[in-house]
C-alpha cells in the first residue's frame, strides 16, 4: 500500500511537471503571436488540470484570435475562470477587446462587479467605473499585435516585417481619438476620477487616456492628476508617466526614468535627472527601482550607481 501511495504521490509530480513545461511553451508560442499552437499546448494542460489559472489563458488567447466562434470559446473558458474570482482585473484585461462590444460581455461585468462589491464594498460611481475600464482596455488593446511588429521592427534594422501592422496603427489612433474624446466629457461631468470614487484601477484608466493624448490636454490636467495622487487617490506609476512624459515634452530631463525612446535601433530612456538618485525619488513615491521595471517592461539593461542622500 505504501508504495502504492508514493507511486501516486510521484505520477503526480511527473504530471505536475508536464503540465508546468507545456504552459511555459504555450506562454512563449503566444508571446511570439503564434496563438493556435499556443491554444493547442494551453488545451493539453486544461485536459490534464482543468484550473482557473489555464482557463483564463485559454480564454484570452481565444479572445485576441478575433472570429465570432472564438469568442463563443473566449466567453466560455472566461466564465469558468471567474467562478472563485471577485477582482475587477478581468474588465480591464485588453486582451479582451474582441469581447467588450459583445453582449455577453455586459452580464460579465456585472457579475465580476456584484462579487467585487460583496468583498470590497461598493463603487461609488460604477457607471464612470465601466466607461474608464473600457476605455483601458480599447486604449490597450492593439498593443499585442503592435507589440510583436514592434520587437520584428527593431530585429529587423527598422522596418516592419508587414504592412498588415498599419491598419492596426491606425486602429490604435482612432480608438485613443474616440477614448480622448468621450472622457472629456465624462470629465466635465464628475470630475477628475479618484479611486475612492471608481477605485484605483479604473482611476488609472483617465490618466492612461490623458496621457495618449495632446500635450495641451496633459498640462490641463496633469494638476488634478497631482492632486489626486497626492491625496492617495491616483497610483504612483500613472503620476510618474504624466510628470516625466510633460518633462520630456518641455525639454527637460525626466525624473523617475518611465519615458523611452529609440536610439539606433534600440530602447533607451530618456535622460534622466541625477540618474543616480533616481530610485531615492521613486521610493518615495511608492514605486520600486529603475533597473528591474525596465527590464521586466522594456527588456532594456539599464545601470547606475545609486545613491540615498
Amino acid at each position: 500500500m505504501k508504495n502504492i501511495f508514493l507511486a501516486c504521490i510521484f505520477s503526480h509530480f511527473i504530471l505536475t511537471g508536464q503540465s508546468q513545461a507545456r504552459l511555459s511553451t504555450a506562454d512563449s508560442l503566444k508571446r511570439i503571436g503564434l496563438l493556435m499552437p499556443a491554444l493547442e499546448k494551453y488545451a493539453q494542460v486544461f485536459r490534464e488540470n482543468p484550473n482557473p489559472e489555464v482557463s483564463y489563458r485559454i480564454a484570452t488567447t481565444c479572445a485576441l484570435l478575433w472570429t465570432s466562434q472564438m469568442r463563443d470559446t473566449a466567453f466560455f473558458f472566461l466564465n469558468h475562470s471567474l467562478k472563485e474570482d471577485s477582482t475587477l482585473k478581468p474588465l480591464y484585461d485588453p486582451q479582451f477587446l474582441s469581447l467588450i462590444d459583445d453582449r455577453r460581455w455586459k452580464h460579465l461585468e456585472n457579475a465580476q462587479i456584484e462579487k467585487y462589491e460583496v468583498n470590497y464594498g461598493q463603487i461609488k460611481n460604477e457607471e464612470f467605473a465601466r466607461e474608464l475600464f473600457r476605455m483601458i482596455v480599447r486604449d490597450q488593446g492593439f498593443m499585442y499585435a503592435g507589440n510583436i511588429e514592434r520587437r520584428k521592427y527593431i530585429k529587423n534594422g527598422g522596418y516592419f516585417s508587414s504592412p498588415s501592422i498599419f491598419p492596426v496603427l491606425a486602429l490604435e489612433e482612432k480608438n485613443v481619438s474616440e477614448n480622448t474624446e468621450r472622457l472629456l466629457e465624462l470629465l466635465d461631468e464628475y470630475g477628475w476620477p479618484t479611486a475612492t470614487q471608481v477605485t484605483e484601477y479604473a482611476a488609472a484608466g483617465a490618466a492612461l487616456i490623458i496621457n495618449h493624448a495632446s500635450y495641451e490636454l496633459r498640462s490641463k490636467y496633469f494638476p488634478l492628476l497631482k492632486e489626486a495622487f497626492e491625496r492617495g487617490e491616483a497610483q504612483p506609476l500613472r503620476f510618474a508617466k504624466m510628470q516625466d512624459r510633460l518633462l520630456v515634452e518641455e525639454g527637460k530631463q525626466q525624473l523617475y526614468g518611465t519615458q523611452i525612446k529609440f536610439e539606433n535601433l534600440e530602447r533607451t530612456p530618456y535622460p534622466i535627472k541625477e540618474p543616480e538618485f533616481v530610485d531615492k525619488r521613486r521610493a518615495e513615491i511608492g514605486l520600486g527601482p529603475l533597473a528591474p521595471y525596465l527590464k521586466a517592461r522594456f527588456d532594456i539593461d539599464w545601470e547606475a550607481s545609486q545613491k540615498k542622500k
